[in-house]
């Protein structure tokens, strides 16, 4: 990832070596390799090297001169990050303008967006998973860590500036304001002050953490600070005499401690389950941080840091960053949302992102940073340029701010008949890529305006009991924009979240309430109104049965009020489908179509959907069985294709 390193000082070997296996950790987990399940906790390493780092390039500034200086610091960051990251989002934007599926266009149009800004993260939480399939994953779903770590680099030099300026004003006031002891002032300051925000950061953590929605904590700036935090401490700690002399005499020990506590932990941490939330996150990163440290004061002496520093480790980790921003676009590109290891597919990624790697590196990371034209000035203008013009290209595909205002200077508003708008919920939107293979065989394309969680209406929903509302209000925005940028001839909805409750007026409302069902009335009519503004034809899926595999989250012992509705209260999806079919009936270019008996082995609710052993849905919802799904795909394409040009 991130290639720091403390300003004005020499390089180490050993540290590169760590970049290597915090990277090819992460490698290794994203092509499903055996037994690396739990090498997403590669991205922790980094972030406690980065902090320590780049605070003690900080603290060795303020040893010498007295002061922080902002600018300086803020341009060595961009002038070392933005030119490899930009030409990774360039290739992106390429990939997405004209080779991606017409579905994935808007998502990545979204997410590019919000990478270019570095707030990936807060953006990728909620429209990604980042340890469970969503459909075609994003090609930019790594991206939260480096957003993670900018947002880091923003703010850590304002909190340490801030700091020594209060010890500046507490020394003057001692009458003791000489810069020796005002720096030292600062240290202790600043020390103390990280304890505390490790604390709170790592309580964050465990806070936050919702097995249903793992991705908040696992991507949230605030739950991940402690780790680059632990480094910014132990560089903070090592700027004291007495303290470095004390952990000199025993770095050997230290690293070798630090070793043994990553390795004890590493089996412990696939998923990542509930463990890595509750302290098994903070004493992994302080073992990286004991390794660290020992490496450090090593000073390539030792085991440990001959091995790591041995040159082709070295190099590998020299060229981390690339490593880290091209291994998984070429995932997947090259493997794809293909389940299991393909060892020859997988090999192909290393062997690529290794060449892409080391090309950003020579060719364009370090001619910008060592260039003599690339100058303060030139630099940030530079910047500026490129990222605006970044900024404006990804809008063309059409899921950005900026995409409405480029949409009207696009001429034409035909109606796009070979093109079918997917809105619904999250089945809909995993399965498109099987919808899109069997679509082309029509010679038809799938868009997307799918949003997990919510109904294609809108309606926000408060899912669960104590938690904040799924809120669904943006869908109406998406589901326009995206009717304005492909005209299509026909819109499919495909959703089972009408039967969920929903919040009008700060009120809970249920289905078993005759005041649900009068909104939802009102509700569909609005929606279908809007989806049919521009002429397409509507064909809505009428809401399948869930399947058996519901059990295995929800137990007469423990069940989702949700999953409970729709696996016992069949009699409120039995009303839904009743009043779309008589508003198909009422209204023009309105048709239905059903899709459960086309899985569905009997009449039940929960439904059988067995097939030769194999459940189709595992979880009762989502598509699972790959041999089963282009099959269902084609066959529900058959049905679309002919509700609506019958």
């Amino acid at each position: 990832m991130t290639p720091t390193s403390p300003h004005g000082a020499r390089r180490m070997a050993a540290l590169d070596g760590i970049r290597t296996i915090a990277v090819f950790l992460v490698i290794l987990f994203h092509v499903s390799a055996p037994r690396a399940a739990a090498g997403f906790i590669g991205v922790d390493i980094f972030f406690v090297l980065s902090g320590y780092l780049i605070t003690a390039g900080l603290m060795r500034e303020t040893q010498r001169k007295g002061r922080i200086s902002l600018g300086g610091f803020w341009l060595r960051r961009f002038k070392r990050l933005m030119p490899a990251a930009l030409l990774t989002l360039a290739a992106v934007t390429v990939w997405m303008l004209w080779i991606a599926p017409l579905y994935q266009i808007r998502s990545v149009s979204t997410d590019l967006w919000w990478t270019l800004l570095y707030v990936a993260n807060w953006h990728l939480m909620a429209a990604n998973s980042y340890f469970s399939d969503t459909g075609a994953a994003s090609p930019l779903l790594h991206m939260w860590s480096l957003a993670v770590e900018e947002q880091f680099y923003v703010a850590w030099p304002l909190i340490l500036l801030a700091t020594l300026g209060v010890a500046l004003l507490i020394t003057r006031r001692r009458r003791q304001s000489t810069p020796e002891g005002h720096v030292k002032l600062f240290g202790h300051v600043a020390g103390w002050l990280t304890v505390v925000l490790i604390i709170a950061s790592a309580v964050t953590l465990y806070a936050v953490y919702d097995p249903a929605f793992p991705d908040r904590a696992y991507m949230g700036t605030d739950a991940k600070a402690f780790e680059p935090l632990l480094g910014a401490l132990a560089a903070i700690l090592l700027t004291n005499p007495g303290i470095k002399q004390w952990l000199t005499r025993h770095h050997r020990l230290l690293g070798w401690i630090g070793v043994g506590v990553m390795l004890a932990l590493f089996p412990f941490l696939d998923g990542p389950p509930a463990l890595y939330y509750q302290w098994g996150a903070l004493a992994f990163s302080v073992g990286a941080l004991f390794l660290i440290v020992g490496l450090v004061l090593a000073q390539g002496q030792g085991l440990l840091a001959r091995v790591l520093g041995w040159e082709p480790i070295a190099y590998l980790g020299r060229i981390s960053y690339g490593l880290y921003l091209w291994h998984w676009p070429l995932a997947i590109w090259i493997i794809g949302d293909r389940e299991g290891f393909r060892w020859i597919r997988a090999l192909a990624v290393v062997v690529l992102t290794v060449a892409a790697a080391a090309a950003s590196y020579h060719l364009v990371e370090m001619p910008v940073r060592t260039w003599k034209w690339f100058t303060a000035k030139r630099s940030a203008v530079l910047a500026v340029v490129l990222l605006v013009t970044m900024l404006v290209a990804v809008s063309f595909g059409g899921g950005t701010p900026l995409s409405p205002v480029l949409q009207k200077l696009r001429p034409g508003d035909t109606l796009n008949r070979n093109i079918v708008l997917m809105v619904g919920d999250s089945v809909p939107q995993r399965f498109n890529p099987e919808l899109e293979k069997a679509a082309a065989g029509r010679g038809l394309r799938i868009a997307s305006a799918t949003a997990g969680g919510c109904a294609p209406s809108g309606i926000d929903i408060p899912l669960y009991v104590g938690k904040p509302d799924v809120v669904c209000s943006g869908v109406i925005g998406f589901q326009t924009q995206a009717l304005e940028q492909f005209h299509p001839g026909t819109v499919v909805w495909w959703s089972r979240y009408e039967l969920a409750d929903m919040r009008v007026d700060g009120e809970i409302i249920g289905p078993e309430t005759e005041r649900f069902w009068k909104i939802t009335a009102d509700n569909l009519q609005v929606a279908a109104d809007r989806l049919r503004s521009d002429g397409a034809t509507l064909v809505m899926v009428a809401t399948d049965r869930i399947g058996v595999g519901v059990y295995a989250a929800c137990t007469p012992e423990d069940c989702h009020p949700f999953l409970d509705r729709l696996a016992h209260h069949d009699e409120y999806r039995q009303r839904w489908n009743a009043m779309v079919q008589a508003f198909a009936k009422d209204n023009d270019r309105v048709t239905v179509i059903g899709v459960d008996d086309l899985y569905c082995t009997d009449d039940g609710v929960p439904c059988d959907d067995e097939h030769d052993g194999v459940l189709t849905r595992k979880d009762g919802s989502h598509f699972s069985d790959e041999k089963l799904m282009p099959g269902i795909a084609e066959a529900i394409i058959e049905r679309v294709f002919e509700a609506a040009n019958g």
